[in-house]
C-alpha cells in the first residue's frame, strides 16, 4: 500500500513536471491519482505500482518494456505519456479521462443493448487489431480496463502486463507444463485477471500471444450481452480451473434473441485451444464487422431505404472547362461516384463531404432526408480506387457545378440547396457565390446554401494545414504529423475524433495521398494568404446570389475568438454584406466539430431554410 511517506518521495521527484492530487482508485496492480501536467496545463492520471509488487522488479527492464506501448497511436487506445522511477517507486502517467469504466457502466446495468454492445466491442477489437499488427499483446483485456468517454471506448494498460511479466522474470521462469503456475496467485494476478485469462495463460504458459487476447475480449463481450463473464467461482483458482476445464454455457441461452452471427463470433473467441480461435485482432475486425446489429425499430416499422451508388460521366464538355495545363486525359469519359436515396421530393439536397472523407460519410443523412439528397465523392477521394488524380480545388468546383447543373437539368427541383461540412463549407459557400474562371457561366440555379463547421481562419484550418504537409515515404513526418494532431486538440474528445479522423483517411489513401495533399494546401491557401477574411468575401458573394445562407459553427474555444472577430467587423463595416441576416451565422451549443454532421442536427436546420425558401 501507498504510504503518505512514500507519495511524499514521488511529489519530489516528479514535482517540476506533475501535481498531485486526489486518489482515483486502486486496483491489483496499481493506485492512481489525478494529477496536473504543469507543463501543458492540463489533467492527466499518474499510476503507481504498488510497493509490494515493485520489490521484485527490475526498474529498467519495466519501463523499456512500457516504453515501447508508448509508440501506439490509435483512437482507441489510451497512450502512455510519461514513465519512471520515484525513490523505489514504478509510476507511468496516461490521459485522464472524464466518463467511467466498462466496468462501472456493466455494474450499473447489467447486460447491455445489443447495438452498444457491438459499439464498444468493435472499437475494443479495433485498438487490439492495431496492436497485434505491431506484435504487442494486452494480456490484461477486461471491462476495469476499458473506459468510455462520449460514444468512444479506450483500451487503458496496455503492454502493462506484459511489462511486469519480462520485469519480474516470468517471461523465462514459467513452466509451459505446469498446471497453474506459483506466480499467478495473489500478487502475481495483476499480470492476468481471473476472470478474463486464456486457459494457456491461467496454465502459466510461457508463450502467450494475440490469441489470449482474443480469449479475453470473447469473455468480456459475453459478460456485455449476458450481464455476466461466463465462469465465476469463490476464489481466483476455481475461475482458472474453469476456464482450463470447462465449457462456457452458450451465449444463445443465456441471451436469447441475440443475433446467431454474433453469438457464434463470441464463442469462437472462447474456444479453450488457441488454434481454434481467431488468429489476432485483425481476423476478429473482420469478422466483427460483417456481423450487424439488429436494427432498434419496433418490429414491423419500415428501415430507412439505403442509397443507392451512381455515376456521373466526366465527358469532353465537362473536361474541356478544366485546367488543360494540369488535365490527365485519364479522365475524360471517367465517372464522378455519388449517392442517391431517391426519395420523390420537389426540393434538391446536395451534400459535400469534408476533407479526405466520401459520400459514405453523408449515406446516414440521405437515409432519414425526406427530401432528394445526392452525395457526390470528390474525384480522387473514392473509397476504393485503382489509381488517384489530385485536382485543384477550382478543377474540383468546376466538376461540382457541372453535377449540380446536371442533377438540377434531370430532376426538375422547386427548390435546391447545397450543403457542406466541414471544408465541404468552404466548397459549397464558394459553388454558390462563384462564376465560371471565363466569367460567362453564371453556374447553376442554387436557392440556398448550408455551411457546417466551414473555416473562418487558419486556426480551424489546423488538420487540414497539416494533411497538406503529409507524406507517407517519411515516416518520421507522418509521427510529426500526428504529435501534431494531438497537440493541437482542446480536449481528449477532440483528440480523439481527429485521430478517428486521420486513421481512416490515412488508410483510404494507402500510399497514394497527393489528391488529399493538393486539395488540402488549397483549401489553406486562402487563409494563409493575408489581407480580406476568405470567408467573409465567399458570404458576401454567395448571400448576394442565392435567397438564403446559413452557416453553422462548433461551440468550441477555436471558433468563439474568430466569430466574435467577424460579427464586430461586420457591425462596423458591414464585411459581410447587404444581405447579411443575424440568425444566418449560428454556434450550436455544447457540440464539437463532428457532432455537426449528425443527422438530426443536419436535417433541422435544413427543414428550417427548405421552410423559408417556401415561403419567401
Amino acid at each position: 500500500m501507498d504510504t503518505p511517506a512514500s507519495l511524499g518521495r514521488l511529489q519530489r521527484t516528479i514535482a517540476e513536471r506533475y501535481q498531485l492530487g486526489r486518489e482515483l482508485g486502486r486496483g491489483g496492480m496499481a493506485t492512481v491519482y489525478l494529477a496536473e501536467d504543469l507543463r501543458h496545463r492540463r489533467p492527466v492520471a499518474v499510476k503507481v505500482l504498488r510497493p509490494d509488487l515493485v520489490g521484485g522488479i527490475s526498474a529498467d527492464r519495466f519501463l523499456r518494456e512500457i516504453e515501447i506501448t508508448a509508440q501506439l497511436l490509435h483512437p482507441h487506445i489510451l497512450t502512455l505519456i510519461d514513465s519512471g522511477e520515484a525513490d523505489g517507486l514504478l509510476y507511468y502517467v496516461m490521459p485522464y479521462v472524464e466518463g467511467e469504466s466498462l466496468r462501472q457502466r456493466l455494474d450499473r446495468e447489467g447486460e447491455l443493448p445489443v447495438a452498444d454492445g457491438v459499439r464498444i466491442l468493435r472499437e475494443v477489437v479495433d485498438a487490439l487489431a492495431y496492436a497485434h499488427r505491431r506484435g504487442i499483446v494486452h494480456r490484461d483485456i477486461k471491462p476495469e480496463n476499458v473506459l468510455l468517454t462520449g460514444d468512444h471506448a479506450l483500451v487503458a494498460d496496455f503492454g502493462v502486463a506484459k511489462a511486469l511479466a519480462t520485469a519480474t522474470g516470468q517471461e523465462r521462469s514459467a513452466a509451459a507444463d505446469a498446471p497453474l503456475a506459483p506466480a499467478l496467485t495473489e500478487l502475481g494476478m495483476a499480470l492476468g485477471t481471473p476472470a478474463y485469462m486464456a486457459p494457456e495463460q491461467a496454465a502459466g504458459d510461457p508463450h502467450v500471444d494475440q490469441r489470449a487476447d482474443v480469449y479475453a475480449t470473447g469473455v468480456l463481450a459475453y459478460e456485455m450481452f449476458a450481464g455476466a463473464p461466463p465462469f465465476t467461482g469463490p476464489t481466483a483458482r476455481h475461475v482458472m480451473v474453469a476456464h482450463i476445464a470447462r465449457p462456457p454455457e452458450p451465449l444463445a441461452r443465456v441471451r436469447p434473441g441475440l443475433p446467431a452471427a454474433l453469438e457464434q463470433l463470441v464463442m469462437r473467441c472462447l474456444e479453450k485451444r488457441p488454434a481454434d480461435r481467431w488468429r489476432n485482432g485483425e481476423e476478429l475486425l473482420r469478422r466483427l464487422d460483417g456481423v450487424a446489429a439488429p436494427a432498434s425499430e419496433a418490429p414491423g416499422a419500415e428501415r430507412p431505404r439505403e442509397p443507392v451508388e451512381r455515376t456521373f460521366r466526366l465527358g469532353e464538355d465537362v473536361c474541356r472547362k478544366l485546367d488543360r495545363a494540369a488535365l490527365d486525359p485519364r479522365m475524360i469519359g471517367d465517372a464522378l461516384h455519388y449517392l442517391d436515396n431517391e426519395v420523390d421530393s420537389p426540393v434538391l439536397l446536395c451534400f459535400v463531404h469534408g476533407t479526405g472523407y466520401d459520400q459514405r460519410q453523408l449515406g446516414p443523412i440521405l437515409q432519414r432526408a425526406p427530401y432528394r439528397a445526392l452525395a457526390p465523392t470528390l474525384y480522387g477521394f473514392e473509397p476504393v480506387a485503382a489509381r488517384r488524380t489530385a485536382l485543384s480545388l477550382d478543377d474540383h468546383l468546376v466538376v461540382l457545378r457541372e453535377f449540380v447543373r446536371d442533377a438540377a437539368a434531370r430532376l426538375h427541383p422547386e427548390v435546391v440547396l447545397l450543403v457542406g461540412f466541414s471544408s465541404g463549407g468552404d466548397v459549397v459557400l464558394r459553388l454558390a457565390g462563384a462564376d465560371a474562371a471565363d466569367g460567362r457561366d453564371p453556374g447553376p440555379r442554387v436557392d440556398g446554401v448550408l455551411a457546417l463547421g466551414a473555416n473562418v481562419s487558419l486556426g480551424t484550418c489546423f488538420v487540414t494545414r497539416l494533411l497538406a504537409r503529409i507524406d507517407v515515404d517519411d515516416p518520421r513526418l507522418v509521427l510529426e504529423v500526428l504529435r501534431s494532431f494531438g497537440a493541437a486538440a482542446d480536449s481528449l474528445h477532440d483528440w480523439l475524433n481527429v485521430h478517428e479522423y486521420l486513421v481512416a483517411t490515412l488508410r483510404k489513401f494507402g500510399g497514394d495521398v497527393a489528391p488529399l495533399r493538393r486539395y488540402s494546401a488549397d483549401i489553406v491557401a486562402p487563409f494563409a494568404a493575408g489581407g480580406e477574411n476568405p470567408f467573409t468575401a465567399w458570404y458576401r458573394a454567395a448571400s448576394g446570389r442565392v435567397r438564403c445562407v446559413r452557416c453553422v459553427f462548433e461551440d468550441t474555444e477555436m471558433l468563439e475568438r474568430p466569430l466574435r472577430d467577424i460579427r464586430l467587423r461586420n457591425l462596423d463595416e458591414r464585411v459581410l454584406g447587404p444581405h447579411y441576416r443575424e440568425d444566418s451565422i449560428v454556434t450550436e451549443p455544447g457540440t464539437d466539430h463532428f457532432d455537426l454532421i449528425r443527422p438530426e442536427l443536419v436535417l433541422s436546420h435544413v427543414d428550417e431554410m427548405v421552410r423559408a425558401l417556401r415561403e419567401s
